[in-house]
């Protein structure tokens, strides 16, 4: 029995210490190094200072960062000067790019979309996604160096909540691989965490040692303030409903946007209960909820791509194109009526069957699913959006 009970222990202390996620990259950094941390309420998180600040939401055709980075490029900013005021709780989302050099999450974090919500009343952050635990040792790593390996962060905030609010929370955090430091967070009902090192950090690692907590976002402070903001808050599947999920009590001090971008479109399209009139009371209803948000911002809709059939049997083949150009024609004359420009992304590269066109181009500008571009494909369309829509950054 001793060897089964001797199994059985170093099991439970694999469990309290969390099925690591995978080793990031090794950093340097003094020996000794601490940090020094608060817990704060909600409205004094500190969202990065910058001349013009961006914020982009959409689905998978934004939620990598080639699109964007080609437009910025093209507009004669360098990938350089731009950084992140929020990045959102999603490590380890599939087909979701973080402005991070590395990020990873222990299995025992389970994730939670706004577009997918029917919560009342709403609970998200302008992330529009969170990641919840509540098994001891859930662990999560993220690797600031990016865009530039010499990137670093001298304050994060961290906004959290928790299910049970006058419940215990313990965490163990630790920042460029020194020792953890314990922090706990009962008698605080949810708000901001904010990380404070001695030096400024690349890397920081957070483990939950007891207690449930969400959290919603990543709020970092760099040595270098960015001359533009980039927040690129797009989200594979989405749909712009997730919006209605926005809870402005999670960040009171929610950024104002000189611009907001939203690209949505192909996955209201691919519903099958999709008709025309239906879907401009959804986009009035959802630009309504932005715009209470983003009242002064400048706005730009951008609308769906093409998008094919894939199979040699497919009944109607220009099904989607179809549908995309209904969308498209409603997103610009509802859009603007809230103030919003609208970006015809499939009438400016080519219209109806430019998917499969696209996918017969060499190299391939579309991926054989017809739905997805290549990273070509998207660079190709950033610089078309660019053209029509320069970043014209005013100094404040």
């Amino acid at each position: 029995m001793q060897p089964c009970l001797a199994l059985l222990a170093a099991a439970a202390l694999r469990l309290a210490h969390g099925a690591e996620c995978r080793a990031l990259p090794p950093v340097d950094a003094p020996p000794g190094a601490s940090f020094t941390w608060q817990s704060l309420a909600p409205g004094e998180a500190a969202p990065a200072p910058a001349s013009y600040r961006i914020g982009v939401w959409g689905d998978s055709l934004t939620s990598a960062r080639n699109f964007f980075d080609a437009a910025l490029q093209a507009s004669g900013i360098g990938r350089t000067a731009v950084l992140p005021s929020f990045i959102q709780a999603g490590m380890g989302v599939p087909g979701l790019a973080l402005p991070l050099k590395a990020s990873c999450a222990s299995p025992s974090w389970h994730t939670a979309y706004a577009y997918r919500a029917k919560a009342e009343p709403p609970a998200f952050a302008p992330g529009l996604v969170s990641m919840a635990a509540s098994s001891p040792g859930a662990t999560l790593a993220l690797d600031f160096r990016f865009p530039r390996a010499d990137t670093r962060v001298r304050q994060l905030d961290i906004l959290y909540d928790k299910a049970a609010p006058e419940g215990s929370l313990l965490l163990a955090v630790s920042v460029d691989g020194q020792e953890e430091q314990l922090i706990p967070l009962s008698r605080a009902s949810g708000g901001v965490l904010r990380i404070a090192p001695p030096a400024p950090m690349a890397r920081l690692r957070l483990r939950l040692v007891s207690g449930q907590i969400r959290l919603h976002g990543f709020l970092p402070r760099y040595v270098a303030a960015p001359g533009v903001v980039l927040d690129t808050l797009s989200i594979p599947g989405a749909l712009l409903r997730g919006w209605q999920q926005l809870d402005p009590g999670l960040l009171p001090a929610m950024p104002a946007y000189d611009l907001v971008v939203l690209q949505y479109g192909t996955n209201e399209g691919a519903s099958p209960a999709f008709y025309p009139a239906g879907y401009a009371a959804y986009l009035r209803a959802s630009l309504a909820r932005v715009r209470q948000l983003q009242p002064k911002a400048r706005c730009i809709l951008i609308g769906p791509p093409d998008r094919g059939v894939t199979g040699t049997s497919a009944a109607d083949p220009m099904k989607y194109s179809v549908i995309h150009r209904r969308i498209a024609g409603t997103q610009k004359q509802v859009g603007a009526e809230f103030g919003c420009a609208f970006w015809d992304w499939q009438g400016q590269t080519g219209g109806p069957g430019t998917a499969l066109r696209w996918a017969r181009a060499s190299p391939p500008l579309m991926q054989p699913d017809l739905t997805h571009m290549t990273a070509q494909g998207y660079e190709v369309s950033g610089r078309m959006f660019a053209r029509s829509h320069r970043f014209t950054i005013a100094q404040h």
